[in-house]
């Protein structure tokens, strides 16, 4: 963590009961820095009017070429902008020099220079002494690079702006901003208020994420610094690393071992060590002819040697890894047997087509994985989950894994399935990311079980999580960008909602149904006891009771602020 950054004066007071942080991650298009050289030989040059003194410049490439016709511009040290008022430049000779008459004082000078489809710039900080005889500085430009960030501020949104620069930027509905053109260095990044002003100096540097939490506004800023995500590491069918995987499940899913247990006709589950298989192929099925006949020939459908689904449909426990990275596209659902690991880390393994389900199948493990780029894009009946736990299903355990592009729903949980846990995961660009049970007019589950932990949502045009009946304990999470609830506990649910980052107006939602004039069906009602959840755009914690219910497993919860925010964003789904 980079030490804090204290408020200006008079900020403390003005601005309590708003929370704020933002992500910022600078994107470089090169590595090529801009970089400064010292002044050339000193040499009068024209300095302006008697009170004036003279920024003196030569603008060069890279190369050391002249940068011709450059457009440069200095502003006071200090200098924020206000709104669309714009700053103009001025322009460099073919030569690449340009001379800027100012009053004494301390000056940020930035040179932009385009070739082409190529820009390239430089900032320097620049000191002039009163009536001083000007000296020309060689600025040497590189290439360029922007800040991106996330800011949420609750029921107030903030400006953008970099001190000494004309960068004003007003973050997007969703709380989205880049500041662009800029070469790395050091920044002065303004955040807040155009007239009440939280301060954070942050380091742009290459490949860098920052968050810069200024959700107490009685305490300092703090900027968090992340530590480097690591991709994941491939098993080499190293039954140690198998070992490793298993001891990390938690939740309801405690208990899983997948490849490494085998599951009686009484669903109890015990150690024995299965088979491994490699998938080598991205094929499917394939078409071959059938020569067994004389009199015409034909040809059939079969499963393709050394793919999934051959690795899938094996008996007994097995433990399913890739060759290579590829797309597996499933021609046909993939109905799964028991006691399965499904294997992707180390490799980009993306799932499309038909989808992955369950029937009363158990102990089964998904770890690194992406489903993607369904078959069926038709918004109704016809549309499939990308994974389906269904019909008794028990100790299933998703982890790393990124659910994408799905039309309906991306993932469920159904029909008394039970000891479940998705951990580490994303749901993105769907309407519905979980849904967990089926609607009480269609069933009263109260057997089913979910654990939800550390799992990104984001593009979804509906609900996070939609809960009807069961036991859902939810934390942790970070329910980004949805455009109705993060989770709805609905048809008599019990859930323990704890922890999570709700940056939505509606964070949890009690209540299937409603009439007409607004008022809630309460035979949908759901029980949610809400506890410590961080809310960014409106919202507050529920003074209610899930009826008693506390999960029977052990845990432990991260606090809900900008540091947990930057890592389930950074390190959930498939890594």
């Amino acid at each position: 963590m980079i030490s804090p950054v204290k408020m200006p004066k008079g900020v403390r007071t003005k601005l309590k009961r708003k929370s704020l942080y933002a992500v910022l991650a600078p994107v470089v298009a090169g590595m090529l820095c801009s970089s400064f050289v010292g002044c050339s030989e000193r040499r009068d040059v024209a300095g302006g009017t008697e009170a004036e003194s003279t920024i003196a410049l030569q603008i060069q490439l890279a190369s050391g070429k002249p940068a011709a016709y450059s457009r440069v511009r200095a502003l006071p040290e200090g200098f924020l902008p206000e709104g669309n008022r714009v700053v103009p430049w001025l322009e460099t000779n073919d030569s690449g020099f340009v001379k800027i008459p100012m009053e004494p004082g301390s000056y940020t000078v930035e040179a932009r220079h385009v070739d082409g489809t190529v820009a390239t710039g430089a900032i320097r900080s620049v000191d002039l002494e009163k009536k001083s005889a000007a000296r020309i500085d060689t600025v040497k430009l590189g290439e360029l690079s922007s800040i991106e960030g996330y800011v949420m501020l609750g029921d107030s949104m903030p400006v953008v702006r970099i001190a000494g620069l004309d960068r004003y930027v007003i973050p997007d509905s969703t709380g989205h901003f880049v500041i662009d053109s800029l070469p790395v260095g050091d920044f002065d990044v303004q955040i807040g208020d155009p007239q009440e002003v939280y301060s954070a100096k942050v380091q742009s540097t290459t490949g860098d994420t920052l968050y810069v939490d200024c959700s107490d506004s009685t305490s300092s800023i703090n900027v968090v610094k992340p530590k480097e995500t690591a991709a994941s590491e491939y098993p080499d069918a190293d039954w140690n690393e198998h070992d490793a995987l298993i001891k990390l499940a938690d939740g309801y899913a405690v208990g899983v071992l997948g490849a490494a247990g085998v599951t009686d006709s009484a669903g109890n589950i015990s150690k024995q060590k299965g088979e491994v298989c490699i998938v080598t192929t991205t094929e499917d099925y394939i078409i071959v002819e059938d020569t067994t006949s004389t009199d015409s020939a034909s040809t059939t459908a079969v499963i393709a040697p050394g793919s999934l689904r051959e690795c899938a449909y094996k008996e007994g426990p097995v433990w399913v890894l890739f060759e290579k990275d590829g797309t597996y596209n499933l021609q046909a659902p993939l109905r799964l047997k028991s006691d399965k690991t499904f294997d992707g880390r180390g490799r980009d393994i993306r799932i499309s087509g038909m989808g992955v389900l369950t029937d009363a199948s158990s102990n089964l493990i998904f770890e690194n994985l992406t489903f993607t780029a369904p078959s069926i894009t038709a918004q109704d009946t016809t549309s499939r989950r990308a994974l389906s736990i269904h019909n008794r299903t028990h100790h299933v355990w998703v982890d790393h894994c990124t659910f994408e592009e799905y039309p309906l729903v991306e993932f469920d949980v159904k029909r008394c399935s039970h000891n479940v846990t998705i951990s580490w995961s994303r749901f993105e660009n769907a309407q519905t990311g979980v849904l967990f049970g089926l609607a009480g007019d269609i069933i009263m589950d109260t057997a089913q079980s979910l654990t939800m932990h550390h799992n990104y949502f984001e593009g979804l045009s509906r609900d996070g999580i939609l809960a009807h009946g069961g036991k859902l304990h939810a934390y942790n999470n970070f329910f980004y960008s949805l455009d109705l609830s993060g989770v709805v506990c609905s048809d008599s649910a019990t859930c323990l909602i704890e922890k999570n980052i709700f940056n939505n107006e509606m964070p949890v939602t009690l209540y299937r149904w409603y009439y007409d004039d607004g008022a809630p069906v309460d035979s949908t009602v759901g029980f949610a006891d809400m506890e410590s959840n961080w809310h960014t755009a409106g919202g507050e914690d529920f003074i209610t009771d899930a009826r008693g219910y506390k999960p029977d497993y052990k845990y432990t919860a991260d606090s809900a602020d900008a540091e947990l925010a930057l890592r389930v964003k950074k390190q959930s789904g498939a890594q």
